[in-house]
């Protein structure tokens, strides 16, 4: 067992490691800040459904399907110059594939740890429109149960992505009263903050980690525990990209309700064992604003 936590902590860190050295560059140059007082800070709640699929080349060719449930916490501190954003995220739920009469199920969860700085373009800028350019981080986690693989029933996959991102948001609020009708139905909207916006990332430096072609190792010859036998870190490994697309309306408390649509898509590198994922997911979020701002 201390021989497991050992090289789960190692794997780990490896996939933190190109991140701390992002961090690092980042703090070296010079970009536009703005106090923390005048950017407005959320938690964030969020729920939702999606539709999945992945193929893993190392146990099965085939494509398992699912619609997967989704839940998130995340903190959100902005403004027009600066965004900051941790969140932890869960994709989880049963895949299944059918050939002729036999089904094959696959329970699994996608965890997924994520961390976003974007800084406003200024001369881009204007009342209407908002651009931000920057980074973000991502570490994900995979763990896929299927009775029908036999001795690869249990899969276990590991990714670390530092991504280039954009973002384009547009105010669409409604600045006045308007007096409108549904049949004969006549009613009155009040004035309200709302704004669409629209985010690109594309990764830049994938790594990810995995144990080759099979995932049975040696440690059932040998009778020791081998849940991660095995896996070997890859850097530049596989491709990740996703996008957010986001429509958000504020309560006169300041709070907020945001509707959105993922899509994140994966892979990684090789050839006969190669690991594909693809999530489209719709959520709601309550943002509860902290500061009133």
């Amino acid at each position: 067992m201390t021989k497991l936590i050992t090289h789960f902590l190692g794997a780990i860190m490896l996939l933190i490691f190109p991140f701390m050295g992002l961090a690092q560059v980042s703090d070296s140059i010079s970009l536009p800040t703005s106090p923390k007082a005048n950017r407005s800070a959320y938690i964030g709640i969020s729920v939702g459904i999606g539709l999945s699929n992945f193929r893993d080349f190392a146990t099965s060719p085939l494509i398992y399907h699912g619609a997967p449930k989704y839940m998130a916490g995340s903190f959100i501190r902005e403004n027009s110059l600066r965004e900051t954003e941790i969140r932890l995220s869960s994709i989880f739920g049963n895949f299944a594939v059918a050939v002729g009469d036999e089904a094959s199920v696959s329970k699994s969860t996608f965890i997924n740890i994520y961390y976003s700085r974007l800084f406003g373009l200024k001369k881009l800028n204007n009342e209407k429109w908002n651009f931000k350019a920057g980074g973000l981080y991502k570490l994900s986690g995979d763990l896929r149960q299927n009775a029908s693989l036999g001795n690869n029933a249990i899969g276990i996959d590991f990714f670390s992505t530092i991504f280039a991102s954009a973002k384009v948001s547009k105010d669409v609020s409604r600045k006045s009263a308007k007096n409108k009708k549904f049949l004969f139905i006549k009613y009155k909207v009040k004035p309200r903050k709302r704004n669409i916006a629209f985010r690109l990332n594309i990764g830049v430096i994938n790594t990810t980690i995995r144990n080759g072609y099979s995932y049975s190792g040696q440690s059932g010859i040998l009778n020791e525990q081998g849940l991660l036998d095995g896996y070997e870190p890859k850097m530049f490994s596989g491709f990740r990209m996703n996008t957010q697309f986001d429509y958000t309306i504020y309560m006169k408390n300041k709070n907020a309700i945001q509707l959105s649509y993922i899509w994140d898509a994966a892979k990684t590198g090789g050839d006969l064992d190669k690991f594909e994922v693809a999530h489209h997911t719709f959520k709601v979020t309550l943002l509860f604003n902290t500061n009133n701002k």
